[in-house]
């Protein structure tokens, strides 16, 4: 269909020409004035979300689109012959053995790779991107130890799992790799060409990922404390009651500290997380001193996993500490107002930040 340029022009000067400069903005973007033409509309390739702006599928490169479809594929396989195991162990009576408690672990983790993997990619998180390839690599590396050690509970599901994680996941980690590295767009269209603003949108970025990798690690850590499956001690009881809201509570304590600058906050959220390192040390010795008894009973995949995961926490809260200062340091200068403070009704420009409302 042709366009007569003539009438589409006459029609932005009318819309230029009638009300405010915003007024003229939305009669230059509404779609009505391009559709009566035969312009069809081009797709959102962003949209400004109440947790910021965030890429639509649309705006999704081939890359990344094989990306996702990989990754999903591999995780709900993963998921899936992990479900046909936890209902053969339901249904065999052995719900209150170790390695129920590792499919329980599986799952969990398994979930957290899919949430890195959209989540990364719709708000273009490298350092998700990242925490999705460590936590590949952490499920493949229990797979492969744990058929090698355990081999009375070897079976042929178990060798299946570990034929298609040994050949699927290190090719999920270097397409992911290969897709953090191009990312860069949304945080242009965020905090503008500004190298230093983009230096503290980058330091806001990790510290948001170590969250939710703090998150994952520490509800490792209350399925490994189920020790035996779903038979738990008292105090067991008692850290599970307590231990998940806490640590829900003080990570959501974190985001909110991150998003609004929140000074105080931060001093309340540094000091009630010195609680977690209190446990996970308490719990690296109770496991040492009982290393020989609880290695008898549940066997010594159990045992050292929970170690690790103990160990594994107590660097995500160092390094988490460590940039909770450097974030509390950069409150104030202007990353909030530029990234978090952004309503759907709201334009940025990109060089000079100014800001421009409908």
């Amino acid at each position: 269909m042709e366009v007569d340029i003539t009438n589409l022009r006459m029609d932005q000067a009318a819309a230029n020409g009638s009300g405010s400069a915003s007024g003229s903005r939305d009669s230059i973007d509404s779609s009505d004035t391009y559709s009566k033409y035969g312009i069809t509309n081009i797709p959102k390739t962003t949209v400004v979300t109440p947790i910021g702006q965030t890429k639509t599928f649309a705006g999704l490169s081939a890359k990344e689109w094989v990306f996702l479809a990989f990754t999903t594929v591999n995780i709900l396989a993963a998921i899936g012959l992990t479900v046909y195991r936890l209902v053969k162990l339901v249904d065999d009576g052995q719900s209150g053995t170790p390695d129920f408690t590792f499919i329980i672990l599986l799952l969990l983790n398994s979930a957290f790779c899919l949430f890195y993997a959209y989540h990364g990619v719709l708000r273009e998180r490298v350092y998700e991107m990242y925490a999705l390839m460590a936590a590949v690599l952490v499920v493949m590396v229990y797979c492969i130890v744990e058929y090698i050690l355990n081999n009375d509970s070897r079976t042929t599901l178990k060798l299946i799992r570990l034929i298609l994680i040994c050949v699927l996941a290190p090719p999920n980690i270097l397409l992911a790799w290969s897709v953090a590295k191009h990312f860069g767009y949304l945080q242009f269209r965020i905090v503008g060409a500004s190298e230093y603003l983009q230096y503290l949108y980058n330091q806001a970025s990790l510290f948001s990922c170590l969250l939710k990798f703090d998150v994952q690690v520490t509800a490792s850590i209350v399925v490994l404390i189920l020790r035996n499956g779903t038979k738990v001690k008292l105090l067991e009881e008692i850290i599970l009651g307590v231990g998940i809201p806490y640590a829900l509570g003080w990570n959501i304590l974190g985001w909110f500290v991150l998003r609004k600058e929140l000074s105080k906050g931060a001093i309340v959220f540094a000091i009630f997380g010195l609680a977690k390192p209190t446990y996970y040390i308490y719990k690296i010795v109770e496991e040492y001193m009982d290393i020989h008894e609880t290695i008898k009973e549940l066997g010594d995949t159990i045992v050292y996993s929970t170690i690790a995961a103990a160990l594994l926490a107590i660097f995500v809260w160092i390094v988490l500490m460590v940039e909770l200062y450097k974030v509390y340091r950069n409150f104030g200068k202007g990353l909030k107002e530029r990234a978090y403070d952004v309503l759907a009704t709201e334009r940025t420009s990109l060089i000079t930040g100014r800001r421009i409302r409908r």
